[in-house]
């Protein structure tokens, strides 16, 4: 079966109209386009056409009519000639070329190749390989403009470092280079290849500029119009697109980069050349204090280059410098998440102190091993990853301005992450933010969740900034898109959590959230998957056990899945583990309630109203109302504990509400209500419909069209639009929503139909602009 070729549909029919008017007379059609726009692609559909039609391309036959392809026209000795040659009465020869000015003027039609859209590229790499829509945006961003040029873009995937997670692609470093072959970089060689170094280090150029490289002025004049014409520089002087600018650079290499910068900052005073030059300038360590000096005047305005500034002064400064620079380098960086400069700058330490130690724990946090040993604040991360038992808290005080984590934030740190919500309180009276103590509830929310990210940002506030990269920032964005129940979102930050460097808590509470959510949607093979990845330690009990017994109380097990509770709420409290044990007593009772066992139903009751009485905050009171309007069916209790879910913003958690009031009410209005708000609110990301529409006819109403708007789709509809966006195959939407392929394929069909669209990349591309409707079409 033959290939379709995307968006050359109307370069096809103006070759087929050439050769329907070469009957008369030879004929001469030039191609023209830019290496990898898909010309040879083109002449091998096009003889594949003609064929079909019985039509002979370069036949033997003398008499037939036929059709001459010549591929890279241009590399011809003379291809005006050669081509007038070729032409016979009857006969199209078909030329392709770059850009071939002579060729273009005697030829009969001229065919220019445009670029392709984003959406096609698209659809060509994602029905190549099931990758996932990171890998897609990291290319976009990486080849810009050349993202047009399928060539291009399928070159560079193929050098892409990619690793399967489920069943997409990943990248493993972010990193994006053109190949090492690619045209463009045939015109960077001998100057034009400084020059264009210096507008990759400069990040874009002025034409005085030039000067810097100490060259002959007008040989760097043309070297810089020959890039220009190229199109390996815009007409603004900047390198056409990132990919191409690190191929750029890898080009030269490591050693001619770093004498680049030195070259530029050596007569410069331009605190950016100086900082990227650092410790290879000759006069590095005087220069270092007036860096330093510069860094001071623009840390208000500009805090990421003051780190940037401070970090290179720091690896300036001859007798590798600790004490107040030190100090100020690791709180600015610490500030704004530049955590691999951090990194750096801790390789350059004299001794260790408390500023070390505090920037050596939030490497460590985030997955990184810094070459120190440490003290107190090294421990702590030491005994979250699970190298220590335990770690002691330490004496607080109030006057520790001069640190980058004081005492008091290192113990709320730790409270937090225990869920001793007590100790909690009582540090936060010490510590420098007060905005913390307003954001109490949230703060042992983020605690209970895991959520490091989040507690470190609330205690430290403006002297703390998660990095951009790593597991913290990532199993941040999981649990919010979860708490917003979207799933797929969650779903795709949990597996890039699984390309992140060594296992951290981050992980393993991940790998919990992601069987919770299959568990929730009916994939009960994806949740034991997960739950299989998910350590054994007893810290990751209660939140593992609380997804384990809601399979086994679905698969009818509900005395096995009371019993699980039970054992681990008691291995729990051995070891004094706390996130996680209130959800896992409401689960518990709610089960037990349903099998009639009174008897462990109230000695829950006398566990949860225990716990709450122990660490009164938020998520104790919504599982202590929930609780009460369990066991003694009590509506208006558990419509408490329905308002404080609705506080925190939690939607799982306000189903999950819904269905402990559906349990007993007797007024249905109340949960009508809710039931209906989470429908409306719920759009194509709301992955529990199933449960929301068995409840709502649990009180005889109606539930809502499953829609987002005006589209008239269902929600399977929209999940599979959701998917197809997302760049999945159709095996892959049919694992994702257990079905057939025949049936996604069924669905997909359907879509076309009522939409009027035509292919899955319109499909994508309509609903991205909202433009998803039901055109009438029946089915």
């Amino acid at each position: 079966m033959q290939e379709l070729l995307r968006g050359r549909q109307g370069e096809l029919a103006a070759l087929r109209a050439a050769f329907e008017a070469s009957a008369s007379r030879g004929r001469l059609a030039v191609v023209r386009g830019e290496p990898g726009s898909g010309r040879s692609e083109l002449l091998r559909h096009a003889t594949a056409m003609w064929r079909a039609e019985g039509v002979a391309v370069v036949s033997h036959r003398p008499r037939s009519r036929a059709v001459v392809l010549v591929d890279d026209a241009d590399q011809l000795h003379d291809p005006v000639l050669t081509t007038t040659a070729m032409r016979m009465p009857g006969c199209l020869v078909v030329a392709v070329c770059r850009d071939h000015a002579e060729l273009a003027e005697v030829a009969d039609v001229v065919i220019d190749m445009s670029t392709l859209s984003p959406e096609v590229v698209t659809e060509l790499i994602t029905t190549r390989r099931p990758l996932d829509h990171s890998v897609v945006e990291a290319l976009r961003t990486a080849l810009g403009p050349l993202y047009g040029n399928p060539g291009t873009v399928l070159a560079t995937l193929d050098e892409l470092n990619l690793t399967p997670v489920g069943d997409l692609l990943f990248l493993v470093d972010d990193r994006i280079s053109l190949p090492g072959n690619h045209p463009l970089l045939d015109h960077v060689h001998g100057l034009a290849h400084r020059v264009a170094l210096l507008c990759v280090v400069r990040q874009g150029i002025e034409v005085s500029d030039l000067t810097l490289l100490k060259e002959d002025l007008d040989a760097c004049g043309r070297a810089l119009d020959e890039l220009v014409e190229r199109g390996v520089l815009t007409p603004d002087l900047d390198v056409l697109c990132p990919a191409l600018a690190n191929a750029i650079a890898d080009r030269g290499g490591e050693d001619e980069v770093r004498r680049m910068h030195v070259a530029l900052a050596a007569e410069s005073a331009d605190p950016d050349l100086v900082a990227l030059a650092g410790p290879d300038l000759p006069d590095a360590p005087r220069r270092a204090r007036w860096l330093a000096d510069r860094a001071a005047e623009i840390q208000g305005t500009d805090p990421e280059r003051a780190g940037r500034w401070l970090a290179a002064a720091v690896r300036m400064t001859q007798d590798r410098p600790c004490g107040r620079l030190f100090f100020l380098t690791l709180s600015v960086l610490t500030a704004t998440g530049q955590d691999e400069l951090m990194g750096t700058v801790l390789t350059e330490r004299v001794h260790e102190d408390s500023s070390t130690d505090a920037a050596a724990m939030l490497l460590m946090l985030n997955g990184e091993q810094p070459p120190i040993n440490g003290g107190p604040a090294v421990a702590l991360a030491r005994w979250w990853l699970g190298e220590r038992p335990d770690w002691t808290p330490l004496p607080m005080t109030t006057h520790d301005d001069e640190q980058v984590i004081t005492n008091a934030e290192l113990n709320a740190i730790y409270h937090a992450l225990r869920f001793d919500v007590q100790a909690c309180r009582t540090a936060l009276r010490f510590v420098r933010d007060e905005h913390a103590r307003e954001c109490f509830d949230e703060l042992t929310e983020a605690g209970t969740a895991g959520d490091v990210a989040t507690v470190l940002e609330l205690v430290l506030g403006q002297r703390y900034r998660t990095p951009d990269h790593g597991p913290l920032k990532l199993y941040q964005r999981v649990l919010r898109d979860y708490a917003n129940a979207d799933f797929t979102a969650a779903l795709q930050g949990v597996r890039q959590l699984e390309l992140t460097k060594r296992p951290t808590p981050a992980h393993h509470h991940g790998r919990v959230l992601a069987a919770a959510m299959h568990s929730a949607r009916g994939e009960h093979r994806q949740a034991f998957a997960w739950l299989a990845k998910v350590s054994h330690a007893t810290r990751y009990a209660p939140t593992r056990a609380l997804v384990e017994c809601g399979l086994l109380h679905r698969a009818g097990d509900s005395q096995a899945a009371v019993n699980l509770a039970w054992r681990t709420l008691q291995r729990a409290k051995r070891a004094d583990i706390r996130p996680g044990v209130g959800r896992l007593m409401l689960q518990a009772l709610q089960i037990a309630l349903r099998n009639d066992d009174m008897a462990i139903a109230r000695t829950l009751m006398t566990e949860i109203t225990e716990l709450h009485r122990q660490d009164d905050c938020r998520c104790t009171l919504q599982v202590l109302l929930l609780a009460k309007g369990l066991l003694y069916g009590d509506p208006a209790e558990a419509a408490r504990g329905a308002d404080v879910v609705r506080r925190r913003g939690h939607r799982p958690d306000l189903l999950w509400a819904c269905h402990i009031l559906a349990q007993f009410c007797d007024d249905p209005r109340h949960v009508v209500r809710e039931l209906r708000a989470i429908a409306k609110e719920g759009g194509s990301s709301f992955l529990l419909p199933a449960r929301v529409s068995a409840l709502m006819r649990k009180f005889g109403v109606h539930a809502p069209r499953a829609t987002t708007g005006p589209s008239g789709l269902t929600r399977t509809e929209l999940r599979i639009v959701e998917l197809v966006r997302a760049g999945q195959t159709n095996r892959q939407i049919a694992t994702e929503l257990d079905v057939s392929e025949k049936a996604v394929e069924h669905h997909l069909t359907r879509l076309f139909l009522r939409t009027g669209v035509r292919s899955r990349v319109e499909l994508a591309a309509a609903s991205l602009a909202g433009r998803l409707d039901d055109r009438g079409a029946t089915g």
